[in-house]
């Protein structure tokens, strides 16, 4: 188990795919975190997160969309 960069809460860990990091929230669902996002957006704000993620999601595979750095820059 681990914790969900979006919210804290303990989710379940998902198979790690190139350099991203794989993360099942009971509130979020199955998503990525590319790698540099933890090198660079460390201080983003939750509601921050979440508008990542929903711009990540048209783009998303079977085991989740992937957040990038380009998902916060909007």
């Amino acid at each position: 188990m681990t914790d969900c960069p979006i919210c804290g809460s303990e989710s379940g860990e998902l198979p790690k795919t190139g350099g991203a990091d794989g993360y099942d929230c009971p509130a979020h669902g199955k998503f990525k975190v590319s790698g540099s996002v933890f090198a660079t957006k460390q201080n983003a704000s939750r509601t921050e997160w979440e508008s990542a993620l929903e711009r990540a999601k048209p783009v998303g595979s079977s085991l989740g969309p992937t957040i990038t750095t380009s998902d916060f820059d909007h």
